[in-house]
């Protein structure tokens, strides 16, 4: 199958394939192995089937109209889909259906994609892993044996399996960046409040709306420019969510006479595992070798033990609403016994407490970490650091009120907190467009490389990772779908 929905247009556009074609070959897929992989958890295929025929007997197709026409995605189970149901893998929410689309739904279905069903997540899209109370785990197309990542390892998964072409995905910690690593595919955090939140969930449906800052959309694909697609199709306001402003990417178009491209990888001492390193040398070496401008410097002004602290508070706070009272209050007592060489999760606990200083005083840090990192951004087309310290690990199920668990990264146990999120949660902090590009598989497991570019910058910033992504050649189809 194609990787790209252009391959995909041009292939219909000479009758080599069509879209029921193209959609029995996806359904095909999903039934040999969504069995092993559960990245499916609902699926609607004769409906897909219904619609592919009625696109493949249209006689006219204006691409500028339907940029999706014919396409076949999924839809993570967090977005609300009319008539499927959407459970955000709350088990009191497994047989809600909705009676409307969520924004991102509706522009997809509005721009000729057929959705073939919903994916799998972990649950209330609250776990860097993808373990749901209602479907169960997703496994990992590289190694059935590790996690696809959190929380929209549904969604990863099933688009490097080639269940589908795009997914799209929503990130508060990670959850489109650290699947996207884990499983080889691109996955972009767009601009926060680029593109609308209207029917996703959290919140519950029919709740106030309690997380205001740092939650984030955007899409996973097989290829760079399907980035753009999918943002192009999603991204503006919607006259409901008040906080996307009417206006388009600012920051211009990527530079193609002279990228500048600054890297970083010590963030706070956190260690990187093997292969996350390799995938980080390999890349700045092919760039450099490729005459690229390519400098190791970070903000000066940009203190990531700072940013954590402030990260972790207001994701607690705001988290936080939506806890039951006795919830937060034991979680925030337990929190008082961790020690200080886990600030991140100290962090979160100290959200749960709503000391509306220590809030506050968090959203200044914010502010001022912002203005250091567009700063920077002025000199640099591009930062590209590591996504997550160490690749794909064997999944296991939270417990809030346990032990705190531990990965081993290199040869230290890190508390799971601070070896999942800690990197990804410096740039949901600033609210900066991220695209996670694969830097290649080593030693059977993907590395993803966060690539981030400037506020309201998007499409500059998609432009720079297509010029890098051609030089890096990362990408790898996993050998279960190639098979």
């Amino acid at each position: 199958m194609s990787n790209s929905v252009a391959r995909l247009h041009q292939a219909m556009s000479t009758g080599t394939t069509s879209a029921a074609a193209t959609v029995d070959g996806c359904l095909t897929r999903i039934d040999l192995s969504n069995g092993i992989i559960n990245a499916v958890v609902t699926l609607d295929a004769a409906s897909a089937r219904r619609q592919a025929e009625a696109c493949d007997r249209e006689s006219v197709h204006d691409p500028a109209k339907l940029p999706l026409r014919g396409v076949p995605i999924t839809v993570k189970d967090a977005f609300a889909t009319a008539g499927m149901r959407t459970t955000a893998s709350h088990p009191p929410l497994a047989d809600y259906v909705p009676d409307t689309d969520a924004t991102v739904v509706a522009r997809l279905r509005q721009a000729g994609a057929i959705i073939l069903g919903k994916t799998n997540l972990s649950r209330l899209a609250g776990d860097p892993q993808c373990i749901s109370p209602v479907f169960g785990a997703t496994r990992n197309p590289w190694r059935h044996d590790v996690t696809p990542g959190g929380s929209s390892g549904g969604a990863a998964a099933a688009v490097a399996m080639g269940f589908s072409y795009m997914d799209p995905g929503s990130d508060l910690g990670g959850s489109i960046r650290i699947p996207a690593a884990y499983c080889g595919v691109y996955g972009l955090k767009a601009t926060e409040n680029r593109i609308p939140r209207t029917g996703h969930i959290p919140h519950l449906p029919g709740q106030p709306r309690s997380v205001r800052h740092m939650l984030s959309f955007g899409v996973l694909t097989r290829s760079i420019e399907d980035l753009a697609l999918g943002l192009s199709v999603m991204a503006g306001p919607d006259r409901i969510d008040t906080e996307v402003p009417p206006v388009a990417g600012v920051a211009g178009r990527a530079r193609t006479d002279r990228l500048r491209v600054a890297w970083w990888d010590d963030f706070a001492g956190l260690p990187l595992c093997d292969r996350t390193r390799a995938g980080l040398d390999r890349t700045i070496g092919r760039l450099t070798d490729a005459g690229v401008e390519v400098v190791r410097c970070f903000p000066d002004a940009f203190d990531p033990e700072r940013a954590l602290y402030a990260y972790g508070v207001l994701a607690g706070a705001e988290i936080g609403l939506a806890f039951k009272p006795w919830e937060r209050h034991l979680i925030a007592m337990a929190g008082r016994l961790i020690p200080k060489r886990q600030p991140l999760t100290r962090a979160f606990t100290q959200g749960l407490r709503f000391d509306w200083r220590r809030y506050n005083a968090a959203l200044n840090i914010r502010d001022q970490l912002i203005s250091a990192m567009e700063n920077f951004l002025d000199d640099h087309d591009v930062l590209i650091c590591p996504t997550a310290p160490r690749t794909a690990y064997p999944a296991f199920a939270l417990k809030p009120l346990g032990k705190p668990p531990t990965l081993v990264v290199g040869d230290r146990a890190l508390p799971f907190l601070e070896a999942t999120v800690s990197m990804v949660g410096l740039f949901s902090l600033t609210g900066h467009p991220v695209v996670s590009l694969p830097a290649g598989p080593f030693d059977g497991l993907p590395v993803g490389l966060q690539c981030v570019g400037r506020r309201w910058g998007d499409e500059a910033l998609i432009e720079a990772c297509a010029q890098i992504d051609r030089i890096v050649d990362g990408y790898a189809t996993p050998p279960a779908a190639a098979s």
